[in-house]
């Protein structure tokens, strides 16, 4: 990982070629004492991505083991019990150009992860609310 730049709010990061991805976020957040976030976007190339979709109770989710192209990465960074909790939606695309994509569980960089991510002011956390969903919450709401 590596923070290329950071202005206005605004911090671009580089996650390289075979690191745990969001883990490696995870990591950035804890270090820079990031609690509230917006993933704005992120371009480049994962494999061995988990992904999943919520259908109001549990996750289903597929292991999709290809190098595949970052088509859209978008999320938030909210506080879960104390550590960053990183939201994150992506969309893939195979070599046949298909399409696929879902909630991000992890992954692993296959090329690069370059992400841009507008820091907010602490408050953004999480709240339990039954099964596997935590509804994001504002502390200044």
């Amino acid at each position: 990982m590596d923070l290329l730049k950071k202005e206005n709010g605004v911090a671009v990061i580089r996650f390289d070629k075979g690191e745990r991805f969001p883990d490696a976020l995870s990591n950035y957040c804890r270090e820079s004492g990031l609690q509230s976030g917006i993933v704005l976007g992120g371009i480049g190339m994962l494999s061995e991505t988990t992904i999943g979709r919520y259908d109001g109770s549990t996750y289903e989710t597929t292991v999709l083991k290809d190098s595949l192209e970052v088509l859209s990465l978008q999320g938030n960074i909210s506080m879960k019990e104390g550590e960053p909790f990183i939201h994150l939606h992506v969309s893939l695309a195979d070599h046949d150009f298909t399409a696929r994509g879902g909630h991000l569980f992890e992954a692993t960089v296959s090329m690069v992860i370059e992400l841009a991510v507008m820091e907010l002011t602490p408050g953004m956390h999480r709240k339990p609310m039954g099964g596997a969903f935590w509804r994001l919450e504002a502390a200044d709401a």
